[in-house]
């Protein structure tokens, strides 16, 4: 195959008109069950196996900015600081700009004092420093307008007779048009599943995410996520008046698990039960009237042991907390990083809905 270079850019020189040069479309890696082995291998302390599939997984999804640093956490871990640094490098140029985070992250600590990472660092603490500066002062304001909401039904639905629904609520930087994928779990338990838009979009690596809340300090911050759960509850109004609903069930990943128990017990009276998959509990948007007066609701509580991102105390914290106010709470652990745990999420439908997929045979 030839190639050429344009402006300094190498490109393949290829016959556009021939169908087999796209055929390497054909045998792409799925990025996702690779990212999921990754994150695995991460959770039994497997770091070089964790680094071959976060690799692997690249190849099809090079724009992944979390999955990049996945790996140069994996090499920080290896005690490699020229690959730490290598791939902490392109990961930022993909879009994973939280400085703070990379300051904090303990998966660097083995790499953080050589010279190649502690410069790399500097020099990311001073991009950051300078984009703040050049993006000016952030003014914060609420404001009406439409929102976007995904529902699918389920199959045969009508509308005559009432079925449950279930609110899912997607974690940072995602949208409803991935969330909503979870429909291949949940189709299987006879329920309408909506997944809302988070009010306030950013660009997350070359696509667009959204997010719940954002805030300058804490009293912004509190402020926004207040107007976020009012925000669920009204869709939750939406929902109720044009579908015939029975019960209603809310669950939610990482930010999404933090508006579950926002919304959740705020209005326990709303719900049939909660789940908050690798969330956290916030007591600065719930009162304590508020967590005492919601103890009849049960809560489930997912959360992986390796979390790096919402750190697995937050799951001890909330089970701890909610069991002493007198909860139906359970806490289920995982192997495993920040990721949404699939089979928890059938678990939950089966205890609290109860017609899961049912066995055929002759």
């Amino acid at each position: 195959m030839l190639r050429m270079i344009i402006a300094g850019v190498l490109f393949l020189q290829v016959d556009i008109y021939d169908p087999g040069s796209g055929a390497f479309l054909d045998s792409m890696p799925d990025a996702e069950v690779l990212f999921m082995q990754a994150d695995s291998a991460y959770g039994e302390g497997d770091y070089e196996t964790s680094a071959a599939f976060y690799l692997q997984g690249l190849h099809a999804q090079p724009w992944n900015s979390g999955s990049i640093y996945n790996l140069a956490c994996c090499y920080g871990l290896l005690g490699e600081g020229q690959l730490a640094s290598f791939y902490l490098e392109r990961a930022w140029k993909a879009g994973f700009d939280d400085i703070g985070h990379i300051l904090w992250d303990p998966d660097f600590d083995n790499v953080r004092e050589m010279q190649v990472f502690s410069s790399l660092v500097d020099s990311l603490q001073e991009a950051a420093a300078l984009k703040d500066e050049q993006m000016g002062e952030e003014v914060f304001f609420t404001a009406n307008g439409p929102f976007r909401c995904r529902v699918q039904l389920p199959e045969g639905y009508d509308g005559s007779e009432p079925v449950p629904l279930v609110l899912g609520i997607h974690g940072l930087g995602d949208s409803p048009d991935r969330f909503i994928g979870l429909w291949d779990v949940i189709s299987d338990y006879g329920c309408i599943f909506a997944v809302p838009q988070a009010p306030t979009p950013f660009l997350v690596g070359n696509r667009i995410g959204y997010t719940w809340y954002v805030g300058e300090d804490d009293a912004s911050w509190t402020a926004s996520a207040i107007q976020a759960r009012d925000y669920l509850l009204t869709l939750l109004d939406k929902m109720e008046s044009d579908y015939s609903i029975t019960e209603v069930y809310l669950f939610g990943y990482s930010q999404g698990g933090g508006m579950t128990y926002m919304a959740g017990l705020h209005s326990p009276g709303r719900f049939a039960a909660l789940a908050a998959f690798s969330g956290w509990l916030d007591l600065s948007v719930l009162t304590e009237e508020e967590i005492d007066a919601a103890s009849a609701v049960p809560v489930r509580i997912v959360h992986g042991e390796q979390d790096r991102v919402v750190e697995y105390g937050a799951a001890l914290f909330a089970d701890s907390l909610l069991s002493d106010r007198g909860y139906d709470v359970e806490l289920i652990t995982f192997q495993g990083q920040h990721m949404f745990h699939r089979e928890a999420l059938a678990a939950f439908l089966e205890e609290f809905v109860g017609s899961g997929p049912q066995e055929t045979g002759e």
